[in-house]
């Protein structure tokens, strides 16, 4: 029997692509556990890519190799934000989260992870998609399946 069910596009933030990559017993890690296996989409920007690369130069340079592995299982990568889209994304948070919301909007994801409370809080009710903190999403992963 063929599984036709589709999978969640998850568009994770810097904070949690890195406390998953650190740590490997936490939700965050169980977020990349989940898309090693295929059972979710994760997507990130290019934003977010270079947020990573400069916290772990300046902050964990022990990641370095772990955050290439994961480069390597190939999450989706959105092309660079344009202008407009920031914008957009501005009009809605004004913050320096603009270019991760901006991000997760042009990839019409399903679900933004973040472990930034007030972010969620702000952008809570104005996208199409559900803010969430990795251990909501993992709460809400366990009732869809």
């Amino acid at each position: 029997m063929k599984n036709t069910q589709k999978l969640f596009k998850v568009f994770l933030d810097t904070s949690v692509l890195l406390s998953g990559l650190n740590s490997p017993f936490g939700a965050s890690a169980f977020i990349i556990t989940l898309f090693k296996l295929k059972k979710i989409i994760i997507v990130i920007s290019p934003e977010v890519i270079f947020e990573a690369e400069r916290a772990i130069k300046t902050k964990f340079p022990l990641l370095e190799i772990t955050f290439f592995d994961f480069l390597t299982i190939k999450p989706l990568i959105t092309p660079r934000l344009t202008p407009k889209e920031i914008k957009s994304a501005y009009n809605i948070i004004n913050s320096e989260d603009t270019p991760i919301l901006a991000g997760a909007i042009k990839a019409k994801v399903n679900f933004l992870i973040t472990l930034d409370k007030k972010f969620q809080v702000l952008v809570k009710d104005k996208v199409r998609f559900e803010v969430l903190s990795p251990a909501e999403f993992l709460r809400n992963f366990r009732e869809q399946i």
